[in-house]
């Protein structure tokens, strides 16, 4: 599977530094076109956000406070407009504007695409014609990038690599990510949601430097179900050496004995099926997707 159209959900906020050279490493390691969503709340919504209502009718607000928000949307497409521009310099990503793209096939490019829309109005439909979505992920936020997250895994039918923010600033951007390049764990507990992210990573899989599979077996599983034997065989009929590491863990201490053994392995990012039931469920009653991503200090590569 080629990864030639990256999708990745860009505010222009400092935390997304990292997801945005995350990308355009991407984009020039597979050749790829790197569209960097940018959404815009439209004004109409800012009063029912706000609770401005009069017996469940939404009124207008202070024109002067609206026409404000508008000025200062725009100033934030113009700020994330440019560090797109600037980064796709410094990795040698080609720019283009929404507006006149031609044939990129081959091509690392770079694509600034702004939208007024609610994300859950224009993530799906952008998404679904990406091969990767990508989305940036504040470690000390834990409410409005998951929005974004589960949009992506439950509206598109696509992978979504989730990107924590880093404390680290690097002096240039690396040649290649070690998203690609470093080190792999892959949580796997013979689930469909497992299987489909084991399957979306393997353009990524096949470039890592080493890979750890991190087998979780409930305690209450049967003994004598053993997914190992076969997942070794497929990891060799794709020429992926891979060690396999076996955990018994209780479900809900799954997720941290997962991100203690990926941090043990030193992997450098994780691959996972997300929300194996209702995402609702897993957020009330807690989760193995819910830990790993609240504590997460390496990329996510999910598949629901």
């Amino acid at each position: 599977m080629p990864i030639k159209s990256i999708l990745c959900v860009y505010g222009g906020v400092a935390f997304e530094q990292n997801a945005l050279d995350t990308t355009l490493s991407l984009a020039g390691f597979f050749q790829a076109e790197a569209r960097f969503l940018h959404i815009s709340v439209p004004l109409n919504v800012y009063p029912e956000l706000y609770g401005i209502t009069l017996y469940g009718q939404a009124v207008s607000g202070d024109v002067g406070v609206l026409d404000s928000i508008a000025e200062a949307n725009e100033e934030q497409r113009k700020i994330a407009q440019t560090a797109v521009i600037s980064a796709a310099r410094a990795h040698g990503v080609a720019f283009s504007r929404k507006d006149c793209l031609g044939t990129t096939t081959g091509t690392a490019m770079a694509v600034f695409c702004p939208v007024t829309a609610r994300l859950k109005d224009c993530l799906p439909q952008a998404g679904r014609l990406a091969d990767l979505i990508i989305v940036p992920r504040e470690r000390a936020n834990a409410v409005t990038d998951l929005e974004a997250v589960l949009c992506g895994l439950f509206d598109t039918g696509r992978p979504v690599l989730v990107v924590p923010s880093t404390d680290e600033t690097p002096a240039a951007p690396a040649a290649k990510s070690p998203f690609v390049t470093g080190k792999a764990a892959i949580a796997w507990d013979g689930s469909l949601p497992a299987a489909r992210a084991l399957y979306n990573a393997l353009p990524f899989l096949r470039r890592a430097k080493q890979i750890e599979v991190i087998c979780v077996r409930h305690a209450h599983a049967d003994a004598e179900t053993d997914y190992h034997g076969d997942l070794s065989h497929w990891l060799d009929l794709h020429e992926l050496p891979a060690h396999i590491h076996r955990i018994d863990r209780e479900a809900t201490t799954v997720g941290a004995a997962i991100l203690d053994r990926a941090e043990t392995f030193e992997a450098e990012w994780l691959v996972m099926g997300a929300y194996g039931h209702s995402h609702v469920g897993e957020m009330i009653l807690g989760g193995a997707t819910n830990y790993v991503l609240k504590h997460s200090r390496m990329p996510l590569l999910l598949s629901h």
